[in-house]
């Protein structure tokens, strides 16, 4: 499907694209931490079986250190997979609000967690945490609204 989506059934489809899209970047996220997290464990049991000393116990503190930060990073993640099951992708929204399709002319916002720009049916989407400054420009406005970014005026051409 290239262009935006005009009726409500292309709509509500681009809505569970752009869901799966930040469900599949948090996946490659928990994927990435829990290998790193057995990297580590693998590293820690070697290091143990061959170090001895002042550089055992230093290496020691500091993998255990990682380990901590990884599991933060992946409480973290599994939080942000759940915020992201929970999105609505059956309605459709008059209104910019969390779970909403903001589309202006030359940019969309699928406002859903700040994972940066993607790529979803060859239309360049801002993943936007619903916490960003843009964000908070973006709420209560309405098809046709307009709003400063990056200096520049936009107009909202859709909302869904």
């Amino acid at each position: 499907m290239h262009g935006h989506p005009t009726n409500t059934e292309q709509k509500l489809t681009w809505k569970q694209a752009l869901k799966n899209a930040c469900l599949k970047l948090i996946h490659e996220r928990i994927a990435h931490i829990e290998q790193a997290m057995l990297e580590a464990r693998e590293a820690a049991n070697s290091e143990e079986k061959s170090s001895a000393g002042d550089k055992y116990e230093t290496s020691r503190a500091m993998s255990h250190l990682a380990q901590e930060m990884q599991g933060r990073q992946l409480e973290d993640a599994r939080q942000e997979l759940d915020f992201i099951n929970r999105l609505n992708t059956t309605d459709i929204f008059t209104m910019a609000n969390t779970g909403a399709v903001v589309i202006c002319p030359d940019i969309i916002f699928y406002i859903s967690l700040g994972l940066g720009n993607t790529i979803v049916d060859g239309c360049k989407i801002m993943l936007l945490s619903p916490k960003a400054p843009i964000a908070a420009l973006l709420y209560q406005k309405k098809e046709g609204d307009t709003f400063v970014f990056n200096k520049k005026t936009n107009q909202i051409l859709s909302i869904f």
